[in-house]
């Protein structure tokens, strides 16, 4: 299996994975003029995807799904609420498109949506995607794990606090991309107004870098396994690389986890990259 973050942010978040000759993407923020320019980078069609998965509902992780469905007719994975959600921001979408006269008339005049109900599993090729509910303000916000060649992989970000149900998916994954979007104090005296502050902070809003270090901390003192943890969907007003590594490795280290390596996923462009065969390299020396 391979995973590569093609971007992680407010912009726009996508990532790659692959497996068994299928390429798959967890979410689309990007637009198809971007995701092509990425995935030929990657050697991949984007003609040739097997399929996109929505977390939610919200602009910076759909807003290229429906034109890329429309155009090359690839299926598009999410819950009924995320799906209902999503036609009516993509028609909102391509009508402000065709005023700027820059969208480019899709081949075919459907969304190809398929419903995949939160809490259930489902198949691409040799790849086995489950979805697990997180709290966030959308319609019906989910998380991913996707495993193929016996290693499993979460995705957790876009989430206001820590619910139950990530725990066991996160004890289980070899790859963790969590989210560390805001340092507290930096988002509450910035330029934000009162009531986006308390969003970003609410229940339903997002991880700070306290929050995201509480969660790997819990994470990494009750696994078996030696994950590789990304960083994701930093803010760039409220955080910074350097910020978020320093907040989050402070607290592993006062938990007694020395050098534990953070990795960043990069906001608006490719970055991070994992492959199983990495895996099993860095395991074989433990």
């Amino acid at each position: 299996m391979r995973v590569k973050s093609l971007s992680s942010g407010s912009s726009g978040n996508c990532y790659l994975v692959q497996a068994g000759g299928h390429s798959l993407l967890i979410d689309c923020g990007l637009s198809a003029t971007a995701l092509q320019k990425f995935l030929a980078l990657e050697g991949v069609n984007i003609a040739e995807l097997s399929g996109i998965f929505l977390t939610h509902d919200h602009h910076d992780h759909l807003s290229g799904a429906g034109q890329v469905s429309r155009r090359w007719g690839i299926p598009i994975f999410a819950n009924k609420k995320t799906l209902d959600e999503a036609a009516v921001r993509w028609a909102k979408i391509e009508k402000l498109s065709q005023q700027r006269a820059t969208a480019t008339p899709p081949e075919s005049r459907n969304y190809n949506t398929r419903l995949f109900p939160t809490g259930k599993a489902t198949t691409i090729g040799s790849i086995e995607i489950n979805s697990f509910p997180v709290s966030h303000d959308a319609a019906e916000t989910v998380c991913y794990t996707f495993k193929a060649d016996g290693v499993q992989a979460v995705i957790l970000t876009d989430l206001g606090c820590a619910n139950p149900q990530i725990y066991e998916p996160l004890l289980q994954s070899r790859l963790i991309i969590l989210e560390a979007n805001h340092e507290e104090e930096k988002l509450w005296a910035g330029k934000y107004p009162y009531t986006l502050k308390k969003r970003v902070t609410g229940d339903k809003g997002h991880l700070s870098n306290r929050q995201s270090g509480e969660i790997l901390r819990y994470c990494l003192e009750n696994t078996g396994l030696e994950p590789t943890v990304w960083l994701a969907h930093l803010s760039s007003e409220n955080n910074s690389p350097q910020e978020a590594t320093a907040t989050i490795t402070k607290m592993l280290e006062e938990a007694g986890i020395a050098r534990f390596p953070l990795n960043i996923a990069l906001r608006d462009k490719p970055s991070l990259v994992y492959e199983t065969e990495q895996y099993y390299y860095q395991a074989s020396m433990f």
